[in-house]
């Protein structure tokens, strides 16, 4: 009975009481956020789902990725647009120059994810990323001033990963369960510079199902300037 309520204790402490969400920002000063955004691309975002195996291993799930990226585009679009922004959902890559940006922008924002964690010394306290004048191809493709671009990385605890945590809890020793990396950038496209970044971290937020994904895509956009 004491192990079956000592277990019981171990899972809501594994599954639970590590949750936490956590997010910075840094704002390009050199942007005027007064001025009036007429039209934002919300660009096909860089997503990833899977399950965290017993082993460690995070194996992709091609259905939840698919969910998790329609319910991303249609909250940011819904979100930015009771902002009275013009929104415009961008169509799925298609030129190499396309996904060259997309996977520039991941690098970037992995970069600058770091830097808002431990400031490079190269950059100080600056906040300079860009994404280069390659950006102009949207700007021409879509007639839109700014673009925001989406990169997440989310893994779900499995009933045998969720069983180890159990059992290394029961000796002390903490093992990571599921977890959410998400960073999103709008970008202004005359120039490529990244004028206002988010990165969001979570052990709780669930990307599958409607309404948990509108509240992550909220967290995201929390503080976006427009």
């Amino acid at each position: 009975m004491k192990i079956a309520r000592l277990a019981g204790i171990c899972l809501s402490v594994a599954l639970s009481g590590c949750t936490f969400t956590h997010e910075e920002k840094a704002v390009n000063a050199s942007f005027d956020f007064t001025a009036k955004v007429k039209r934002v691309i919300v660009v096909d975002p860089d997503v990833s789902l899977g399950e965290l195996t017993a082993g460690g291993l995070v194996e992709a799930r091609a259905d939840w990725t698919a969910a998790a990226k329609g319910f991303i585009v249609a909250d940011v679009a819904t979100i930015l647009a009771a902002k009275n922004i013009d929104v415009v959902k961008a169509d799925k890559p298609s030129s190499d120059h396309e996904n060259q940006i997309i996977k520039l922008h991941d690098v970037v924002g992995q970069e600058a994810s770091l830097h808002t964690l431990i400031r490079l010394p190269n950059k100080g306290d600056a906040f300079d990323w860009t994404l280069g004048p390659g950006t102009n191809e949207l700007r021409d493709q879509y007639g839109a001033d700014y673009a925001v671009f989406i990169y997440v990385r989310d893994s779900y605890t499995t009933a045998g990963r969720a069983a180890m945590m159990i059992g290394a809890a029961m000796l002390g020793i903490g093992i990571q369960g599921g977890s959410q990396a998400a960073f999103i950038s709008l970008v202004d496209l005359r120039t490529g510079n990244i004028v206002w970044f988010n990165r969001l971290g979570s052990t709780n937020g669930d990307l599958r199902t409607d309404a948990p994904a509108r509240d992550v895509v909220n967290n995201l956009l929390e503080g976006i300037p427009l």
